[in-house]
């Protein structure tokens, strides 16, 4: 990758050129046109065939936005397929940032996670340990990069549904048999011991947002946060939800309590949350109920 010169080519992100993202051998090429696309996947071909390198073909696929006007890629003479959504390190992406798709994933590989543990969850009677277990493996495989979500209400509400469906099956009962119980979702909760997944996503997304910020050694993640597209305009309607929001509303409050307080020692200046989250020890206290 190194001997390629694609210092102009790709998305323009604060200042700098984003042409690649790479892990391991998964890489994702980005462009301003599929003609750029085409001329930059010809280059890394040739390349990776000097040091026996092959792409896949079968999972060599393409994505395009709505301003794309061009239909057609090719390796080697081969049409590349076009997708409007993809699996890149576990996490289905999608052009229009829809998370239907992969809240579907989180579901099924939830329940994949509680299958083989069912024998043995039904068989403890240490509740404390059921309660570890079940959070320590399926709990995961439910949330897993929830940090790099927006939060809405709807998709906390999928998460929270699925998880009280795994949560009745924990405890052996259906929606029939609780009902005939007289049990409350909160009075399971209280059995089952459980942590609330939308508190373990949280908790998540704070810890990460964290270290973005922390990172000094100019990376994207923190580039692409930071970055205001000034030469782009808002399309009209009400904005959607931005995965930052939930760190400024909560800064938000912060400093209208700080303002008010009347312990003069308390009171400090306005800061944002990315000042905030520079400083681990206060990033840390300012988040205080999902840090236990």
């Amino acid at each position: 990758m190194k001997s390629l010169n694609w210092d102009e080519r790709g998305i323009r992100v604060d200042g700098r050129f984003l042409s690649n993202l790479r892990f391991a051998d998964d890489i994702v090429l980005f462009s301003r046109s599929t003609e750029e696309a085409q001329a930059m996947l010809n280059e890394l071909n040739e390349v990776g065939k000097k040091i026996g390198l092959r792409m896949n073909r079968t999972k060599t696929k393409f994505m395009k936005n709505a301003l794309c006007d061009g239909e057609r890629i090719e390796l080697e003479g081969t049409q590349i397929a076009e997708t409007m959504s993809y699996v890149y390190l576990g996490r289905s992406l999608n052009m229009e940032n829809d998370l239907k798709e992969e809240l579907g994933r989180r579901r099924r590989a939830a329940w994949a996670a509680f299958g083989p543990l069912r024998e043995a969850t039904d068989q403890l009677t240490d509740h404390e340990l059921r309660a570890h277990l079940f959070d320590s493996t399926v709990l995961p495989a439910l949330c897993y990069a929830a940090e790099t979500w927006s939060d809405t209400a709807a998709t906390l509400k999928s998460l929270r549904t699925v998880h009280r469906a795994l949560e009745r099956c924990l405890l052996r009962y259906n929606r029939r048999t609780q009902l005939q119980a007289g049990l409350r979702s909160s009075d399971l909760r209280r059995i089952s011991r459980l942590h609330d997944p939308a508190e373990y996503v949280s908790k998540a997304k704070h810890r990460w947002a964290g270290h973005i910020m922390r990172r000094e050694d100019d990376r994207w993640t923190r580039r692409t946060l930071e970055w205001i597209p000034r030469e782009t305009k808002r399309p009209r309607g009400r904005p959607p939800t931005r995965w930052a929001d939930v760190f400024a509303a909560r800064m938000d409050q912060l400093n209208a309590q700080l303002e008010t307080s009347q312990n003069s020692r308390r009171r400090r200046p306005r800061c944002s949350w990315m000042t905030m989250a520079r400083e681990r020890i206060e990033w840390k206290r300012c988040w205080g109920p999902h840090d236990k």
